[in-house]
């Protein structure tokens, strides 16, 4: 979970789980050695392919997976479809798309806003999936990839249910509970449910930082810092949902979440060198609380009205969150008496989003044309006390509007055209103890067009877009925390927000699917490490930047065979690359422009009689993204077999993730401070029951409003 007070230790962590380079596959997937690939391809030369499902095909939006009648149609649930589909790097509590990054993901039109509802799809109610890497103009421009999951209509009627019990460890023993249910009776469909987790991890982080006062060199080494994450949290929500006939229905969903205990140790030893001799020794003992609550509202409507297709949404989110820091430190000189010290910090913020959505669809000249609004009210406040810094009291109030126009059509009964427009204007007013300090109004059009055209038995396809990653509201507040006494962090309201234009070229033949992208990316912004001032250079300050204007391409190409009827690998192959050029420490300038290369080779085996076996290998290779080098590569390993019985109604799988436990990468980030961090990466291992009764795919349509809005208060 994450904390106001954000230690030095996670800036490396934070960066591997969201770097658009890393190879995380839900089973993190990777293939190890290229003479081992080769060898494998040899002895595998003769094997008659007798299917190549699921069909993969290209359109002007992305592609599109056909998994009804697949041999992933029985795999088990949504997470298990997505984490085996081209381009798809990660899809275990969200989705991340290769060389795109995180994905937006909707269910029959309703977006998700908790991606555990991943699990709850079972995959046999799948119709398709599509990836669209280029979304269209009635996406938000900050949507970066989306991903479609269409289901089959609903069959049944009656009360159904659905419990899923995991027990899992990793470095802490962890439970977690989901139970639904729901009663289906004509066009009436009613539900709720019930999440609850006693969660338990430790995290061990060694690091290292250098900078120079002068033409003194500083090294602050930390030989293991310590994390523990003790959470106990719950969900609770209902929905309601009524088909008026075939075409035409309307609903409401709302769910509370709660973190009632959240609490967070933490040890961070710093040992301080100047020119090689021991300075000063640091040992800093932290203990987080931070409980928090959300309410979460949607209602829509989806219908027919004439020759209009009509979609309108309606959100709002409450939530509150407090966190409170107790820090007990222990400082030693040489020479000196031991000097201690207690601090204690606190932070109060609150998030207040309406938001609303409304899409018009119609027939036009042979194609179909859509457009709508969508509106955001923002409001945030966070009051902070902190006596090693300054106290905090801040009110961002943000609106936005946005109107779109797409068309899309066949051309010469081949070529598929999609082209669209979307306007969006920002007003935010940032208040300061209650005086306004500044505003920022700021308007965009964003263009995008898509095109797609089969060339004999291969699917061509080109995009281009633009889209926009805003700062989060924790990035652009100015208040400043404490972490120790040697380590402060603070956010920069004079954020540009970051736009990157996307290029790509993709291709697709039964089951193999390539594609080449490229990103000119203009203000990414970054977590940035300076002295926190001229009294005690000592002392750093982290703070997020935006960077100087650069390049990013990606190349990838994935190939899902099946073989002898039940092996179904996956084989795929990504180079990620780039052109920046970073500050180092000393003033010098370092080229960031390695490639990474990212390897990856997925197995299933699926037996008739309910067995299924797993075992992935990924690879992720050494390189650079962003201010970021990765040292050196990593193989991970993942296991897993499934059993379903009593006619699919139960479902046990155990799954041991990162059997060798060597796949954590030592990462350099380069600043006006470098620093140098390498995580421990133990084995992850879980158990997990499913017994369901009656329970078919949700007929819920609503797709959602505000939803990066809802993104940005995290």
């Amino acid at each position: 979970m994450k904390t106001k007070n954000f230690r030095m230790l996670l800036l490396a962590s934070s960066f591997l789980a969201a770097m658009s380079a890393t190879a995380q596959n839900s089973n993190d997937s990777i293939a190890s050695d290229s003479s081992m690939w080769y060898n494998q391809t040899q002895q595998l030369g003769e094997v008659t392919i007798k299917s190549s499902l699921p069909k993969i095909r290209t359109n002007a939006d992305g592609l599109k997976a056909i998994i009804t009648g697949s041999e992933l149609e029985k795999i088990g649930n949504s997470e298990d479809v997505l984490k085996r589909l081209p381009s798809v790097k990660n899809a275990d509590e969200g989705v991340e798309i290769f060389g795109r990054g995180t994905a937006e993901v909707y269910v029959n039109g309703r977006k998700l806003y908790d991606m555990k509802e991943l699990k709850q799809i079972p995959s046999d109610q799948i119709v398709n999936v599509e990836i669209i890497t280029n979304p269209g103009a009635r996406y938000a421009a900050t949507t970066k990839a989306v991903v479609k999951i269409k289901t089959k209509r609903p069959q049944g009627e009656g009360w159904g249910f659905r419990d899923e019990l995991k027990g899992y460890y990793r470095d802490g023993m962890s439970l977690r509970n989901n139970l639904e249910t729901n009663y289906r009776n004509g066009g009436l469909d009613i539900g709720g449910w019930l999440w609850a987790e006693a969660y338990n991890k430790k995290n061990k982080t060694y690091e290292s930082g250098e900078f120079y006062m002068g033409n003194q060199h500083v090294e602050q080494i930390i030989d293991k810092s310590v994390q523990e994450d003790h959470l106990r949290h719950f969900d609770i929500g209902f929905k309601a949902n009524y088909m008026l006939n075939e075409n035409s229905s309307f609903g409401m969903r709302y769910d509370f979440y709660r973190l009632p205990y959240a609490k967070h140790p933490t040890e961070f030893p710093s040992d301080f060198y100047i020119d090689g001799n021991l300075l000063q020794r640091f040992m800093s003992y932290m203990t987080i609380r931070t409980p928090q609550y959300k309410h979460n509202f949607n209602a829509y409507y989806s219908g027919k009205l004439g020759g209009w297709q009509l979609d309108a949404n309606l959100d709002g989110v409450w939530t509150d969150s407090k966190s409170k820091t107790n820090t007990d430190e222990t400082s030693t000189i040489p020479g000196q008496t031991d000097i201690k010290d207690h601090v204690l910090t606190t932070a109060f913020t609150k998030n207040r989003i309406y938001a609303g959505k409304i899409v018009l669809e119609h027939e036009l000249w042979g194609g179909k044309i859509s457009f709508g609004t969508e509106y955001d009210d923002t409001k945030r406040t966070e009051l902070t006390a902190n006596p090693k810094a300054s106290d905090g009291d801040t009110k961002v109030n943000e609106r936005i509007w946005a109107g779109f126009a797409e068309y899309k059509r066949t051309f010469f009964e081949k070529l598929n055209v999609n082209a669209g427009l979307r306007y969006e204007h920002v007003n935010s007013d940032y208040y300061n103890f209650g005086t306004k300090e500044m505003d920022k109004n700021y308007s965009d059009w964003f263009p995008s067009i898509g095109l797609a055209i089969p060339v004999g038995k291969v699917q061509m396809g080109a995009h281009y877009g633009i889209d926009i990653a805003r700062p989060s509201f924790e990035n652009l507040s100015d208040n400043v925390y404490y972490i120790n006494s040697y380590t402060y962090q603070t956010g920069n309201s004079k954020l540009n927000p970051t736009y990157t234009h996307n290029i790509s070229l993709n291709a697709s033949w039964k089951w193999l699917w390539a594609e080449v992208s490229y990103n000119r990316i203009v203000d990414d912004i970054q977590l940035e490490t300076t002295s926190y001032g001229k009294d005690d250079p000592l002392i750093s300050l982290l703070h997020p930047a935006n960077l100087a204007p650069f390049h990013r391409y990606t190349f990838q190409v994935f190939a899902s065979p099946t073989l002898f009827d039940i092996w179904h690998p996956t084989w795929g192959f990504v180079i990620n690359g780039q052109d920046y050029e970073a500050t180092s420490a000393d003033g010098s300038k370092v080229k960031m422009n390695k490639p990474m290369i990212v390897a990856m080779w997925n197995n299933l085996v699926i037996l008739k009689n309910g067995w299924r076996f797993g075992l992935d290998l990924n690879y992720q290779g050494k390189g650079d993204y962003s201010t970021y080098h990765l040292e050196k590569s990593a193989l991970k390993i993942d296991a897993c077999i499934q059993k379903s019985s009593f006619k699919d109604k139960l479902d046990a799988k155990f799954a041991i993730n990162d059997i060798t436990g060597v796949s954590a990468q030592p990462v350099t980030v380069y600043s006006y401070r470098n620093l140098y961090v390498r995580n421990s990466n133990p084995v992850y291992v879980d158990l997990t029951l499913t017994y369901k009764f009656n329970l078919a795919a949700d007929k819920y349509k609503g797709a959602g409003a505000g939803d990066k809005q809802k993104s940005r208060i995290k």
